[in-house]
């Protein structure tokens, strides 16, 4: 009996060190790294138990020690049980048997006496195990204070660079819509909920390591892949449209489907006769997912708490859909009729204009709040949208426009949005652009006139952004096509055509040497730089003449987009050429890619982030060598910006660095 035992006691330490040694996995913490171009996160720690197991005559005993212990390495003394009378294990237990105490931080499992003779009193052949034993300090040793637990990013992070860049890159896989701030909210949270699910993650809203490395795999699913699945077929007789009184039969969600525009077949139909029961739809059951049954479903949505309001019939919308305490509408959000929409157009105002608004704002074309006006902003978005899609550019929202508008293929805005307000002098920049000209272009706006304002309609005309008279009058829809124009040029939209303006819509060279201009000039050359830069999207500052910092820093921006050195903040020749031609790249157009600078490198790129790095105040001199000074100051300026300290000028760090 006592080989026996012997034996399993040894087979059960084997496992049990084997399990500790390989087979450990730590949990879903975020960690710092991922994969080049990925998102990344602070360092948690993980704990890791460690266990030491002593096998003896008649008894198995494993002690386990965790890292956070102050005793760690340092394994705890074997209890051994007296050996006088019977068969050693009469007094085990009583008071005079030494009992081990755990240090702090430690966890002690042992087992009972198993015995040695054959009897058959309590459990025998049995090995009862207490886990989880709170350390208890001795009266020698000062309490530990634990380490705590490592976390993942998670619903309550705010101000965090690295929820930041979850953001960041949520939106760019379609699962976030909300501004990159850093602010771990319910959206936040929702989205990586989305994410997961889509992704063969546990669904928890949590962002830890397994979340993170799936996030920055190039092979991660994007919203778009996730809910472009078609509608699996079904061998189930559809069911038809109930009578008063029944209940639609409820689908089988066991398998996770996602249900959008454009998805077709009886799971459609399910869900619009789903959706009628319970009031949020009007009209007849098509079996196809339209603008209509999507304005149902995000009604749905908005009603019922903890859902994503976006539309889209995913598992938990179908769950709580289908549940028997569904949300109830005694008011139809839409309806599945074949009646045409009514056309929007200037001067509109209500609810569908609202609706108008929001989904333009959603698609990139307007900014602000919506307020249901359909003013000149709303009609200069429209326009945008029109010709973004290869739609007749009319600035009315009728039938072809808003179903292209709600369908799951409208082209989103890439430019800058057309600010929403219902005060048209709000829509304008309000700087004073009077003398301002530049490669023989002067500022034209509301109420200009001439033969210059005659051709600029002529070629707005032939661009398609407007269908009024040619008569050199610069009014309302003139002020519109030309902020329809600056939407999806990246330009600044202000309705104004100053000279960055035209020189995009007449394709323009510059061919003039010029003067170079800097810090402490103050001149009508200065006036034209400002204003240039403002609507090319790098300077919100005042149109005075003064060259000031703000206006070095916008110079250094436009230098660093358009890939001009040195990046010096200086408007010297080849700068003011190149910003004074078509050619000019935009704030908000592609954004400009660098490669890793490092320790050991010399060059003019290294001689740009030194002299950065002195102006900031982090570095004595420039030598052209980024040597240790230089990374102990890329280290300090990457610490003071919420950046990684590693010393070394990533993409990253270089677009803060050069202002940008």
């Amino acid at each position: 009996m006592k080989k026996a035992l012997k034996i399993i006691a040894l087979a059960g330490a084997l496992v049990l060190c084997l399990l500790l040694t390989g087979c450990y996995q730590p949990p879903d913490e975020v960690k710092n790294g991922g994969p080049t171009g990925g998102v990344t996160a602070a360092l948690f720690d993980t704990m890791a138990p460690t266990a030491t197991v002593t096998v003896s005559p008649d008894t198995v005993v494993i002690e386990t020690q965790n890292v956070f212990g102050p005793n760690y390495g340092q394994q705890t003394p074997t209890p051994t049980p007296p050996q006088s009378g019977g068969n050693g294990w009469d007094n085990w237990g009583s008071a005079n048997t030494p009992t081990p105490s755990p240090g702090p931080g430690e966890v002690i499992v042992f087992s009972t006496p198993v015995p040695g003779d054959g009897t058959t009193t309590g459990a025998p052949g049995t090995i009862e195990v207490v886990t989880e034993q709170p350390a208890t300090p001795t009266p020698t040793q000062a309490p530990v204070t634990p380490t705590p637990t490592p976390k993942s990013l998670q619903r309550g992070f705010t101000g965090s660079e690295a929820v930041r860049a979850v953001q960041k890159r949520l939106k760019e896989l379609g699962y976030y819509k909300g501004s990159a701030d850093g602010d771990f909210g319910p959206a936040t949270e929702q989205a990586v909920k989305d994410f997961q699910k889509a992704n063969g993650l546990t669904a928890d809203g949590k962002v830890g390591e397994k979340t993170l490395a799936k996030m920055n795999a190039k092979n991660a699913v994007s919203y778009k892949e996730a809910h472009a699945t078609a509608t699996p077929k079904t061998t189930a007789k559809t069911t038809a449209k109930p009578t008063s009184g029944k209940v639609t039969a409820t689908p089988n969600l066991e398998k996770e489907y996602y249900l959008n525009i454009g998805s077709k077949g009886s799971k459609v139909e399910t869900l619009q006769r789903r959706l009628i029961e319970l009031g949020w739809l009007d009209g007849k059951v098509t079996g196809t997912y339209d603008e209509q049954t999507a304005a149902a479903v995000s009604a749905f949505q908005k009603k019922t708490k903890g859902l994503w309001e976006d539309g889209v019939a995913g598992p938990d919308t179908l769950k709580a859909l289908y549940s028997s305490n569904a949300a109830r509408s005694s008011k139809p959000a839409a309806s599945t009729s074949t009646t045409k929409p009514e056309t929007l157009e200037l001067g509109s105002e209500g609810a569908e204009v609202k609706k108008l608004q929001q989904k333009l704002k959603d698609l990139g074309y307007l900014s602000g709040s919506v307020d249901g006006k359909f003013g000149a902003a709303t009609e200069a978005a429209v326009i945008a949208f029109q010709k973004n899609n290869n739609l007749t550019a009319d600035g009315k929202a009728g039938s072809a426009t808003q179903n292209k508008l709600y369908s799951g293929t409208a082209k989103k805005s890439t430019g800058t949005q057309v600010k929403i307000d219902s005060s048209d002098d709000n829509n304008r920049s309000g700087r004073d652009t009077s003398d301002i000209s530049s490669t023989g272009y002067i500022t034209l706006e509301r109420d200009s006139k001439g033969d210059q304002v005659r051709a600029l309609q002529k070629r707005l005309k032939e661009l398609g952004f407007y269908n009024g008279s040619v008569d050199g009058s610069y009014g309302e829809s003139t002020e519109v096509a030309v902020m329809a124009f600056q939407l999806l040029n990246n330009l600044t939209v202000d309705g104004k055509a100053g000279p960055a303006t035209q020189r995009a819509l007449y394709g323009s060279k510059s061919e003039i040497t010029y003067s170079s201009l800097r810090q402490g000039d103050e001149s009508s050359a200065v006036k034209n730089l400002q204003y240039t830069l403002y609507e090319l999207g790098y300077y919100d500052g005042a149109i005075d003449g003064k060259y000031g910092q703000t206006t070095a820093d916008a110079v250094r921006a436009f230098q660093i987009q358009n890939k001009i050195t040195p990046v010096d903040g200086v408007a010297g020749s080849k700068t003011l050429s190149k910003m004074y031609s078509s050619d000019a790249m935009a704030a908000t157009a592609a954004k400009v890619n660098y490669e890793t600078v490092s320790k050991g490198m010399t060059g003019e790129i290294v001689v740009e982030i030194q002299d950065c790095l002195v102006q900031y105040g982090f570095l004595n001199e420039v030598t052209g060598v980024y040597d240790d000074a230089t990374v102990d100051a890329v280290k300090a300026f990457q610490s003071a910006n919420g950046l990684t300290p590693d010393g070394k000028c990533g993409e990253r760090t270089l677009l803060i660095l050069f202002g940008y």
